[in-house]
């Protein structure tokens, strides 16, 4: 009898060649000598040190971006300093000219991993080349359902919950608001300026930045817009403002960020979302709490909403939950709310997507093993702490940094000078320093690196930055960062 050999044969065994290829670079929880501030990191498996020897953005970056401009539409391209990177391994990053960086912005905060877990492309790779795609709103698939009743055990309160999935953060908070609406019979959503909460139809009218809806949305009385309080002061105004609103009957609910991301890493007032969360309950509104950004143990517990001590009704989860090997996004909520919505009314071809959900189970696998959630709390009160220190000693450039595990911001006093916060992010990222910028006026640098941070690699960062803000006090920012900060500098 001849021996057949299929292709699914051919690439089950490609994969453990492709991917195994090279040293692994799987995270572990480091020994205590690595620990120590002052003691390096284990040598490096696939990229080199951290060194930038090409200022970026180097030619090649530039040459690509310029390619991107001929056939990429404008919107889909924000910008921050030109570069394009292609390689990741551990906490690092490589551009296309060479530079490594030490990654501080985690693809948006979403590769909470790092680089390198080849357990996870495996687990895409394995289910993939069974079945790529089965349409799980026609013909489920198992993997999808293991990883609901995983999301319903990890989610805040006893209730009885489920889930429902989509492909971004954007279309999971476009579903909490159409839940909502489908149980209160009510349409009026309260809102915080200046929150991020997506760029589709709902998600993008429930967004803060005006000018995200100019020419497409026009003001509408369904959406509510409070500012998000930060003080004491602020706090009893705004719960005032939330009964006030909530007492003419049309309200349906509020949507959260529990920490304010793209606003500049805001905080909430002590005791304001429990506050909101009994106010809304009693006028028979829902909570709704976007998880995107905080979520997945960036602040050092699973779900941000934790610091407060209070329990949603619909938690939106994405970014990190698929820890950037697959786009997938999540609702999780109450059962009866998100059931009160019909067949159909919330679904999408790709939804509960087997591959993807196959990897999304390795990643919550690797962070509950390794103890990825304890490591972002104790880093990043570490990272927190020296950072802290920098804004006591150069309080004529860094005016507060604030934060809670891996999700920091350091706020660049723009008073002088309204390209400060970017000229002090382009100069970290020359020292290799990969850090982000936003906030209502691009004042916030963003340090929310992948959540394996080691306690010497949180030692650079901030070391960087002193190094950073000290020369812009002394005024000896070199006018070559100046310069690349006008030409290429984007931003939102």
């Amino acid at each position: 009898m001849t021996a057949q050999i299929t292709r699914r044969h051919v690439l089950k065994g490609a994969s453990g060649v492709a991917l195994g290829a090279g040293v692994a670079c799987a995270w572990r929880r480091p020994t205590p000598a690595e620990e120590s501030p002052g003691n390096a990191p284990a040598a490096p498996t696939r990229l080199p040190p951290v060194g930038v020897p090409v200022p970026p953005p180097g030619p090649k970056s530039l040459a690509l971006v310029e390619r991107m401009g001929r056939v990429i539409g404008r919107s889909n391209y924000l910008g921050l300093y030109g570069v394009a990177l292609v390689r990741g391994d551990g906490c690092r990053v490589q551009d296309l000219d060479g530079n490594v960086y030490l990654d501080c912005l985690s693809a948006a905060t979403t590769n909470v991993l790092g680089y390198g877990h080849d357990s996870v492309a495996e687990a895409y790779h394995r289910v993939g080349v069974e079945m790529q795609h089965s349409c799980f709103a026609y013909s489920p698939n198992p993997y999808p359902v293991m990883l609901a009743q995983r999301l319903v055990k990890l989610a805040p309160g006893p209730a009885e919950k489920r889930v429902m999935f989509g492909l971004s953060g954007s279309d999971s908070v476009c579903g909490a608001i159409e839940a909502m609406r489908r149980f209160t019979g009510k349409t009026r959503l309260l809102k915080f300026r200046n929150a991020y909460h997506g760029s589709t139809g709902l998600s993008q009218q429930a967004s803060g930045f005006r000018s995200l809806n100019e020419g497409i949305y026009p003001p509408s009385e369904d959406f509510v817009t409070l500012d998000f309080p930060t003080t004491e002061l602020m706090r009893d105004d705004i719960l005032r403002q939330v009964e006030s609103h909530c007492a003419t009957g049309g309200v349906g609910g509020m949507i959260v960020e529990p920490i304010q991301g793209d606003a500049g890493v805001l905080l909430p007032a002590k005791g304001f979302f429990s506050r909101v969360a009994e106010i809304l309950e009693a006028c028979g509104a829902l909570f709704l709490v976007d998880e995107v950004q905080s979520g997945m143990g960036r602040t050092g517990t699973w779900w941000a909403i934790e610091h407060e001590g209070v329990t949603p009704d619909i938690l939106v989860a994405a970014k990190g939950l698929s820890g950037g090997y697959a786009p997938m996004s999540a609702l999780v909520g109450r059962a009866d709310v998100l059931d009160s919505l019909s067949s159909a009314q919330h679904v999408f071809t790709y939804s509960g997507h087997g591959p993807s959900a196959a990897a999304v189970l390795e990643v919550f696998d690797i962070i509950e093993r390794d103890r990825i959630v304890d490591n972002a709390a104790r880093v990043g009160r570490h990272l927190l702490e020296r950072l802290q220190a920098v804004a006591r000693d150069v309080p004529e450039v860094v005016r507060e940094v604030r934060g809670r595990g891996l999700m920091i911001g350091v706020e660049i006093d723009i008073s002088r000078d309204p390209a400060a916060c970017k000229v002090v992010s382009q100069r970290c990222v020359e020292k290799g320093a990969y850090v982000g910028y936003f906030g209502d006026s691009q004042q916030v640098v963003r340090i929310q690196p992948p959540l394996t941070l080691s306690l010497h690699e949180a030692d650079f960062v901030a070391d960087t930055v002193r190094d950073v803000v000290e020369e812009m006090r002394r005024g000896d920012t070199p006018g070559e960062t100046v310069e690349r900060v006008r030409r290429h500098g984007i931003g939102l």
